[in-house]
C-alpha cells in the first residue's frame, strides 16, 4: 500500500486506526507516520503548502492547512475545530491537499522543492549523509 492509499484508508475508516476522525488526531497520526518514515512520507509537503498559500514560511504544515481551509479565519482558529462542521472542512481540506501534493510529487517533471528527498530530515540542517560542503556531517560521526 503506497502513501496515497494509506492516507485514503485512514480517512475512510479512522476508527480502524484508533482515531476519532478529528483534524487534530489525523494530524497527529500523519506526523507520527511521517516520523516513522524518517520524514520521507511528507517530505516537501510544508514547502508545497507555503507555495500554495504564498505565505506562512514560519508555520507548521498543520497551520498552513488550516489557513487554506479557513482563509482569513485566524482569530480563534483552533476553536473552530470544536464545531463538527468546521472540523469536517479542515479534515476534507487536509486530505484533498495531501492527495494533490502526493500526485504532484509523483510527476516526473515535479519541482525540486517537492522531490521526495529535496529537503528531508537531517539534510535540511546540514547533517545526514554529508554536510553542506560535501564532507561527512555531524550526524555521520
Amino acid at each position: 500500500m503506497d502513501h496515497r492509499e494509506h492516507f485514503a484508508a485512514i480517512r475512510q475508516r479512522p476508527g480502524l486506526y484508533g482515531l476519532d476522525g478529528s483534524f487534530g488526531q489525523f494530524s497527529a497520526y500523519l506526523a507520527g507516520f511521517d516520523a516513522g518514515t524518517d520524514g520521507r512520507a511528507l517530505d516537501g509537503f510544508r514547502e508545497w503548502l507555503v507555495g500554495r498559500l504564498g505565505t506562512g514560511d514560519n508555520l507548521a504544515w498543520t497551520g498552513l492547512v488550516l489557513h487554506l481551509a479557513f482563509p482569513g479565519g485566524w482569530p480563534r482558529l483552533r476553536e473552530r475545530l470544536t464545531d463538527p462542521a468546521q472540523n469536517a472542512v479542515a479534515v476534507s481540506t487536509l486530505f484533498e491537499l495531501l492527495a494533490d501534493f502526493l500526485a504532484e510529487r509523483e510527476q516526473p517533471d515535479r519541482p525540486a522543492a517537492i522531490s521526495p528527498t529535496a529537503g528531508s530530515g537531517a539534510d535540511r540542517h546540514g547533517g545526514g549523509p554529508s554536510g553542506p560542503d560535501g564532507r561527512p556531517g555531524p550526524l555521520d560521526r
